[in-house]
């Protein structure tokens, strides 16, 4: 797979993927903000629902971990939007991925979605494109790279 096929591939991958987890996260979390926000502007405003909120919002959290963990498992290596663009993760050094491993990868990816207050949606693509080996930072961090299903 050439270069631009290559990142094109993971941009489109990482689309999909952060695509889908806004549509969880919203999916979770849309009720326990409109019932927050029509509290606050009839002041009948409680605190049950903001603990609501704060708890949906980390179920929401911990949904992204299984979202990224659970497709990986099954996929071989792969989450939805990878799957979708043929592509997968394997480790640098060769050694099989390991459900730690993966594990580690994928929450990575969530706490780095949740400190940069969801702004690695948006960069994490960019990132793809613009980076000279095609890796994103949990890549390295977690010492995979993503390669074509095709390859494997």
């Amino acid at each position: 797979m050439n270069g631009s096929n290559y990142r094109f591939n993971r941009f489109m991958a990482s689309l999909i993927d952060g695509l889908l987890m806004f549509i969880i996260f919203v999916a979770i979390n849309i009720t326990p903000m409109i019932v927050l926000i029509r509290g606050a502007m009839s002041e009948h405003y409680i605190l049950s629902d903001a603990l609501w909120l704060g708890f949906s919002i980390f179920a929401s959290f911990c949904v992204w971990i299984l979202y990224l963990f659970i497709p990986v498992m099954i996929f071989k290596n792969a989450t939805v939007g990878m799957r979708i663009m043929h592509l997968a993760f394997v480790r640098t050094n060769g050694n099989t991925l390991n459900a730690r491993c993966i594990l580690f990868r994928q929450t990575s990816i969530v706490i780095s979605i949740v400190f940069s207050l969801g702004f690695s949606l948006i960069f994490d693509p960019i990132s793809l494109i613009c980076s000279e080996n095609g890796k994103n930072f949990y890549d390295i961090f977690s010492s995979t790279k993503v390669v074509s299903s095709y390859d494997l």
